[in-house]
């Protein structure tokens, strides 16, 4: 009886010990299994990502390996033209008097070609001046009106003392001393004169100062013209006349030995070496600003 009780136990405990074990270590299998797949999934897909970058960029390594290639690229680009702008000024330069000036390159200059400059067109007091130099607006600068020309010329007398250069041969326009006005670098003895010829008229500034023993005249004049039956503006002066004095704010006057020398001169007839020595003259272009 006991015997059989033993056998009935063994017999009923083998599915119950059975069912344990799977109970255990089934769910741990399943899950190594899972873990397995998954794995070898993503490496499968990291295998996969590499191939389609190494496709998508097949350029990639070749360009770290042809930096010469490039260069050359680089190089052989035409270089870009680099647009120069045609200067606006021009400066006038004469060693000999020690004078230079900056004037607007539309405007022309004519340098002495040697003739003296009568009384009628100089203001100064004793003859014996020469003209170094004349720059003349273009007569088509104020279209539509009654401008005719617009000069500066520059004339140099070394007869003369400093108190002489501060006198002028012309009439004023009123009764009154010469002014004094600075424009830039220099002071100058100031007279305006006023002339009328039918219907034109001549508006002339003076402008004198004694520097290397001789007298240096800037003369400006503006002129003005029209004919009975035309019916034209009457050109603004100041204008003009402030686009003349900017040539004379420019001007600057160095020491010079040649002068000095003249002073001990007098008359046109013995001024025949200074007159030679004004075409040696330079005009300088300058840059635009």
């Amino acid at each position: 009886m006991t015997h059989g009780t033993q056998e009935n136990r063994d017999k009923n405990s083998t599915p119950i010990e059975a069912e344990s074990w799977i109970s255990t270590y089934l769910p741990a299998l399943c899950a190594g299994t899972l873990m397995a797949v998954v794995l070898l999934l993503a490496i499968s897909c990291s295998k996969k990502d590499n191939q389609v970058t190494a496709k998508a960029n097949p350029s990639a390594a070749p360009a770290t390996a042809s930096p010469a290639a490039a260069l050359a690229s680089v190089t052989t680009e035409a270089p870009k033209k680099i647009k120069k702008h045609r200067p606006t000024t021009a400066t006038y330069v004469n060693s000999v008097y020690g004078l230079s000036f900056s004037y607007p390159r539309k405007y022309s200059l004519q340098a002495s070609k040697n003739e003296t400059a009568t009384n009628r067109e100089s203001a100064f007091v004793k003859p014996g001046s020469l003209e170094i130099v004349r720059v003349d607006v273009p007569s088509d600068a104020y279209p539509d009106t009654d401008f005719s020309s617009g000069l500066l010329a520059v004339r140099l007398n070394p007869s003369l003392s400093a108190e002489e250069c501060l006198e002028f041969n012309s009439k004023p326009l009123e009764p009154t001393k010469p002014a004094s006005v600075k424009l830039g670098n220099n002071e100058f003895a100031e007279r305006e004169e006023i002339k009328a010829e039918g219907l034109g008229e001549s508006d002339l500034k003076y402008f004198h100062i004694f520097k290397n023993q001789a007298c240096y005249e800037f003369a400006l004049a503006v002129e003005t013209s029209r004919s009975a039956d035309e019916d034209l503006a009457q050109v603004d002066r100041g204008k003009v006349f402030q686009q003349l004095e900017k040539i004379l704010t420019s001007a600057r006057i160095k020491n010079a030995g040649l002068a000095a020398g003249q002073a001990e001169e007098t008359g046109a007839a013995k001024m025949t070496t200074a007159q030679r020595v004004t075409e040696k003259a330079e005009v300088i272009a300058t840059e635009q600003k």
